[in-house]
Parts: structure tokens; C-alpha cells; sequence
């Protein structure tokens, strides 16, 4: 939703990860044509469907001393037209979580995200 100059070609989404919203997960992937609906009792699972692929990842996946959870309470809400509301993880925190990540890719994309500061 920040946009960036690298194509990840993927879509990674951060979702809450207690199970009364699986089954929610589970049936919003097979309406988007996933074949193979994903175990969503891990911390991070691959899925795919008709129109992107990527990661579903749940505040228990180690992001280093970094808290997760708290980023689903800032996260920022755009609502097309019809009322569907999308929320995508505030610019500030996008960057914290890949700074923690580490990888090269994630620090190049962190300080590509930090120049989109006001």
C-alpha cells in the first residue's frame, strides 16, 4: 500500500491470528479462488490465490523485540465505495517491522519507506 521501486511480487498480509477469525480468513481465501486453504493455526503460512500470493502472518511470528500486535491498532483504514474498509500497517511501523526482519532487502526497503516521510 506504501508502494516501492522493487517488485516483491507479493502480497504479505499481518492478520490478529485468534482462531474465531480463521474460519473468517479461511472463507474471505476461498471466495478469492484459493485452492488450497492454508493451516492457520501457525505463527506464518504461504497462500495463494487467482490474483496474488504471499504470506499470512499472525502477531507470533519473532519480528525481534518488536510487538506486532500493537501495529493492528494503528493501522490505517482506506474504504472503497461500497464500504469495504482495507487496513494497511501505518508507515512508521511497515518500517520498524522491516528493520527488525533485517535482511538486506528488508533494510533497503526500510529506507526507501523512511524517505516517504513528510
Amino acid at each position: 500500500m506504501h508502494g516501492s521501486t522493487e517488485l516483491t511480487g507479493d502480497l504479505d498480509l499481518l492478520w490478529d491470528g485468534p482462531p474465531e477469525q480463521a474460519h473468517a480468513l479461511r472463507d474471505a481465501l476461498a471466495a478469492a479462488s484459493c485452492t488450497h486453504l492454508p493451516d492457520l493455526g501457525q505463527s506464518q503460512v504461504a497462500y495463494r490465490v487467482a490474483s496474488a500470493s504471499g504470506d499470512l502472518c499472525t502477531p507470533a511470528l519473532p519480528w525481534g523485540d518488536m510487538d506486532t500486535a500493537s501495529c493492528l491498532a494503528r493501522a490505517v483504514s482506506a474504504r472503497d465505495p461500497a464500504g469495504f474498509t482495507i487496513r494497511y500497517t501505518a508507515l512508521d511501523d511497515l518500517i520498524q517491522m522491516r528493520r527488525a526482519l533485517g535482511r538486506p532487502k528488508d533494510r533497503r526497503r526500510a529506507d526507501e519507506l523512511a524517505r516517504l516521510r513528510p
